[in-house]
């Protein structure tokens, strides 16, 4: 018959010899310390895997009152989104470029930051144009306030776009920005995707700046 292996008391670690195979304890006394232990580790265990529930399933609640504030949520606000999400990438694309329009680096009117993404083509005369790249640069706030107006300042400061934009791009570019375009017609998923995109866009180049 084979002799039982020593084994170290999981109480006090002292070796002895067990009576029976599912012994791991000494002595009676330490018998009892150990259950008490066991007792206690389960009972962590309990409450850690309450807790680990409670926290699933208020994590799966607020998903869901999320999802229903986002039904409830008109169409305008995912299309403010969008286009705030546009705009912020095209500032940041043209971070290290002066304004389209008058060329100034630093003008008497810039707070620091303070840019804004001017299009050359209206989003109100021309809304198929509003989230194309090519048709949005960063632009000085005089300038973009009298973007696609009527007045002889305001003509000026578009025919001063369209200057620059021939300087930085050519005249192929320009003429492409003024010929016709496919209209559009977006829904609320459309801007949600859009704003998705170009929050990873710039999340994506702010990475690549700070690499």
């Amino acid at each position: 018959m084979r002799k039982p292996s020593r084994r170290k008391c999981k109480v006090c670690s002292a070796w002895f010899i067990p009576a029976y195979a599912n012994i791991r304890w000494c002595s009676p006394e330490h018998g009892t310390i150990y259950a008490l232990e066991l007792r206690a580790k389960e009972k962590v265990k309990a409450e850690a895997k309450r807790i680990k529930a409670q926290h699933e399933a208020d994590k799966a609640g607020r998903k869901r009152r999320k999802e229903r504030l986002a039904e409830l949520r008109p169409t305008g606000h995912y299309k403010a989104q969008a286009q705030q999400a546009f705009n912020a990438y095209i500032r940041a694309r043209d971070a290290d470029l002066p304004c389209i329009s008058c060329g100034e680096t630093n003008p008497p009117d810039l707070h620091v930051g303070q840019w804004d993404c001017g299009h050359f083509k209206t989003v109100g005369a021309n809304p198929e144009l509003r989230f194309e790249e090519r048709n949005a640069h960063k632009q000085c706030k005089s300038c973009n306030a009298g973007a696609g107006k009527y007045t002889a300042k305001e003509a000026k400061v578009a025919q001063q776009y369209e200057a620059g934009l021939v300087v930085r791009y050519g005249q192929d570019y320009v003429d492409w920005l003024n010929g016709p375009h496919e209209m559009t017609n977006y829904r609320r998923e459309d801007y949600i995707r859009i704003r998705d995109e170009y929050r990873a866009k710039l999340k994506s180049m702010k990475q690549e700046e700070a690499a």
